[in-house]
């Protein structure tokens, strides 16, 4: 175990600190407030109901490995509603040639042009789920334990129960004699499908991790683009921490507000970071947060005044403590975040 206290004048310099070294995967996580559907939608592919025109659309997507890389040569966009039931997904994606050929439920749909979502319901980084669809309508959807990156296992047999989808093309489907204008996905995803235990994702106030992505095939053989909303900073959908923040809001005005401390978050996953590139390169974790993994007085600086960074490694498994403001927040070597209230 090490115990490290912040004390006012921070930790001793060392490098470059961890926030910039990992900058890439630490920028902001976009965030959207969800607002709550008065009535029932339809789910026919058209977005075209009263209930949808009050729904902001998300910004347009980029693509996956955030700044500096090519602006997606098509539009993407999407918007979200909630009601006691369901969480509601709309999206209008840019497409010149509408093609799909996939037809049989979970084949491997992003070999197509496809959408996909991505939902942490708890936010924890394990037990989260995908659904993709292509033009045709044709379904992939599955739900993992945790991410591939820590030997995370995918459950195909997992068809999420009641989830209604539907497609309109604006054009001719796989017909490239002329210029279509794009499609349209609309989904409706039971809240008891990604509920954990007897947890309800969905209630006014609660936030959701998510994410959407579309792969596109610009020319045959490709390689495929991968033009998302929230970038991860390297091409890999599985990093929940990553996801945009979804707030559930009863009402509209309702404002945006971050569910925990966005400078402490950041600091722990560029140490998880950190931790994954020195196993890369020692065969095992790191057990000193100082002397191994150089944590600089900058990154010190981002938390408050008296907090506390504990480390309880082994050379296989290891767990980040950070005491601060009344808060214990904890990240392990799996990826799993967690939260205690009153620590104090």
């Amino acid at each position: 175990m090490f115990l490290l206290a912040l004390a006012s004048t921070g930790v001793a310099e060392a490098g470059t600190p961890l926030v910039e070294q990992y900058g890439r995967m630490l920028t902001p996580p976009p965030t959207y407030v969800c607002l709550k559907a008065k009535t029932p939608l339809t789910i026919d592919g058209l977005l075209n109901e009263e209930e949808w025109q009050r729904a902001p659309y998300t910004a347009a997507f980029v693509d996956i490995s955030g700044e500096d890389f090519p602006r997606p040569k098509y539009r993407t966009r999407a918007k979200m509603l909630w009601d006691n039931d369901f969480l509601y997904i709309g999206a209008e994606l840019e497409e010149p040639n509408i093609k799909a050929l996939l037809k049989q439920r979970d084949t491997i749909i992003y070999k197509d042009n496809d959408f996909e979502v991505f939902i942490d319901p708890d936010g924890d980084g394990k037990a989260y789920f995908e659904i993709e669809l292509n033009a045709l309508n044709t379904v992939f959807d599955l739900m993992l334990d945790r991410p591939y990156r820590v030997d995370g296992n995918f459950f195909m047999q997992w068809d999420c129960p009641g989830l209604q989808t539907a497609v309109h093309c604006d054009g001719t489907l796989n017909d490239s004699t002329d210029t279509d204008r794009g499609w349209t996905v609309e989904m409706a995803i039971p809240r008891k499908a990604i509920a954990t235990s007897f947890d309800n994702p969905l209630q006014e106030g609660r936030w959701l991790r998510l994410d959407f992505s579309r792969v596109e095939w610009l020319k045959k053989g490709g390689p495929e683009e991968n033009w998302v909303w929230g970038p991860t900073g390297k091409v890999d959908m599985h990093m929940p921490e990553r996801w945009a923040y979804v707030m559930l809001a009863g009402h509209e005005g309702a404002e945006f507000s971050y569910p925990y401390d966005q400078k402490v978050y950041q600091l722990m996953w560029s140490l998880y970071y950190a931790q994954d590139d020195y196993r890369r390169q020692h065969g095992h974790f790191a057990t000193s947060l100082v002397a191994l993994l150089g944590v600089h007085a900058k990154d010190s600086l981002r938390l408050p005044k008296g907090a506390e960074i504990r480390l309880d490694a082994a050379r296989t498994v290891y767990r980040i403590t950070i005491k601060a403001d009344g808060r214990e927040y904890s990240l392990d070597s799996n990826g799993e975040w967690k939260i205690m209230h009153n620590t104090l």
